[in-house]
């Protein structure tokens, strides 16, 4: 009796994209990442739980998985990436697929990708590999899907038919059996996988450089790998590696290969998860190749790095005054500051309040000032009088207490200080200039007047005198 091999196209549409495996290769947090199966996004000819499959144009593949998570990851960002089986009759081509997808308005993590296909491929399902990897406050979580793709527009693949209990139509008779010979026996293929890696969940700090202990392991329990080649890929510019490629004639069944090293990293590379795939090519005992991709994460923790620029307060002040510390806080690192935080402390000297900043972005300042009131140097730090016959008045110096805090909650402080001198207030004695009354002039005005129109007056009645005297001697002659 021959089974069947041959399936309807409607069951390879419903498998298509069924989620198989769900690993986890980093830190579990609660809650986790998974697909939204039940909504059709942007270039999905449907959802996932009525068998989506990506689209095929022109040797193409788009590829396109929403994601979902109750996660509250840092930057709202998923770094996905995409590998898959190096088998000889693979049809995808290899190439580094990974991205960084923001999240959506609807609260998605959509991922497209465009992958390119062989033009001799076969027609089967083919695995592939989705690596995800997210970045809480806390921790690094990394969590790996594997789904199926299947290929329908391909050369046929080979048919394999599997005969169980097949009648012979022979005459029966008695059949002696004989042990099978070890040439004939099913080989077990050697598997390879990464086996330790010291660096998971951890982030190398940037601008170090850290030891990096990685080991693979021949999970075969009889088989060897021949001529292994191990290549180690990434696209991140700010991961610099000892070594990139090794060769081992043979690892034996169960062994393990050490791939250990330093790894340096930039000091400004950005902070989250950075995908390094490990290559391995090799062959079997009777000459069979095999390639597998296995994937790790490395993470960059970025130093916080801040400085208390422009500090200035006055050389002097005078007791009972009141007067201002300024200053500008300066995020130089590439990280965020948290809880930002500015006090002052002096003797002889009160701050007002402790100036709160809050969160401050990479690259970013705020300016700030705290009033400071100026007593006596012989003043608590309660601003008693501890003693009535010590200095009140003189040099003296304060502490300016800049702290923020990262992500996990740990503090750091810096310090500066500022001299000034407390000087006894000057008394000041008020002299008030009596002003001299005002008197009304209206009436000098007046007078002048007068006078004016009296000489005119005067002069008009000269005039007429003198006209009138010289009309008559003319007359009388």
């Amino acid at each position: 009796m021959k089974w069947n091999t041959k399936f309807p196209a409607s069951f390879f549409a419903a498998m298509a994209f069924v989620c198989l495996l769900f690993i986890s290769s980093g830190v579990f947090a609660q809650g986790s990442i998974s697909i939204d199966t039940n909504k059709k996004y942007d270039g999905m000819n449907t959802s996932f739980s009525k068998g989506y499959a990506p689209s095929i144009q022109k040797n193409t593949m788009r590829l396109v998985v929403p994601f979902q998570t109750d996660l509250p990851l840092k930057q709202e960002v998923l770094l996905v990436g995409v590998s898959f089986e190096r088998e000889e009759n693979s049809p995808f081509y290899f190439k580094n697929y990974q991205k960084k997808v923001k999240q959506t308005k609807r609260g998605i993590y959509l991922y497209q990708c465009r992958i390119k296909l062989k033009k001799d491929r076969r027609n089967g399902q083919y695995p592939l590999h989705l690596t995800v990897s997210a970045q809480t406050a806390e921790e690094i979580i990394v969590q790996e899907f594997t789904i199926y793709i299947e290929i329908t527009d391909g050369k046929p693949a080979e048919l394999q038919e599997e005969v169980l209990g097949q009648e012979a139509e022979e005459p029966t008779e008695e059949k002696t059996s004989f042990p099978e010979s070890k040439n004939e026996e099913n080989i077990q293929k050697p598997k390879v996988m990464i086996y330790e890696n010291n660096l998971n969940g951890i982030s190398a700090k940037a601008g170090e450089t850290t030891p990096w202990k990685l080991l693979a392991k021949n999970c075969s329990s009889s088989q060897s790998m021949e001529n292994l080649k191990v290549t180690l890929l990434t696209e991140n510019p700010f991961f610099t590696f000892e070594r990139t490629s090794w060769y081992f004639a043979q690892v034996k069944a169960k062994d393990t290969i050490d791939l250990s090293q330093n790894i340096s990293v930039g000091a400004k590379a950005a902070e989250g998860a950075v995908l390094v795939q490990i290559l391995f090519d090799y062959e079997d005992k009777t000459g069979e190749s095999y390639q597998v991709t296995e994937s790790v994460y490395l993470a960059a923790d970025q130093i916080q790095q801040a400085e208390l620029a422009d500090l200035s307060f006055p050389e002097s002040i005078y007791e009972s005054d009141t007067d201002l510390l300024t200053f500008q806080v300066q995020n130089t690192g590439l990280t965020s500051l948290y809880n930002v935080r500015v006090r002052f402390e002096g003797k002889g000297l009160f701050a007002q309040k402790e100036l709160f900043l809050g969160n401050m972005e990479a690259g970013t300042s705020s300016d700030g000032e705290i009033s400071v009131f100026a007593g006596t140097l012989n003043m608590n730090e309660m601003g008693e009088i501890i003693d009535e016959n010590a200095e009140k008045y003189g040099d003296t110096s304060g502490t300016v207490i800049f702290s923020y805090e990262n992500e996990l909650g740990e503090l750091t402080e810096l310090k500066r200080e500022v001299h000034t001198v407390i000087q006894k207030p000057q008394v000041v004695e008020l002299k008030v200039e009596e002003e001299e009354p005002q008197t009304n002039q209206w009436w000098v005005t007046i007078f002048v007047l007068v006078i004016v129109v009296l000489i005119l007056l005067v002069i008009w009645l000269y005039i007429r005198m003198k006209y009138y005297q010289r009309r008559g001697s003319f007359e009388k002659k």
